[in-house]
């Protein structure tokens, strides 16, 4: 149940932009450091930063803003930024597939 979201992205160095084509959060941006600042803050942006901390290595900051998260690397990752885009395209995806 749910809608997967469509992701672009747009690859500087160690920072990638992925441009959704759906809002995660209001027009005023929020920074995360880390995953314990993402767990303090309860909307969907503080819980797609989390989801991305738990499931994403190497990750320095997260700013989201409207649709577009901009996550910095401690590493440049190259084009391995499959696990990040799988877990922005299923965060509204409720239900997966039954065995």
């Amino acid at each position: 149940m749910g809608q997967i979201i469509e992701v672009k992205s747009t690859k500087l160095n160690k920072t990638i932009i992925f441009d959704l084509n759906r809002s995660v959060s209001g027009q005023e941006g929020m920074t995360f450091h880390n995953i314990s600042e993402a767990s303090l803050i309860p909307d969907v942006s503080g819980q797609l930063a989390l989801k991305l901390f738990q499931e994403t290595n190497d990750i320095d900051t997260i700013f989201i803003q409207s649709n577009i998260v901009t996550v910095n690397f401690n590493r440049n990752l190259g084009s391995d930024i499959s696990e990040v885009e799988e877990t922005l395209k299923n965060f509204f995806v409720f239900y997966g597939e039954e065995e």
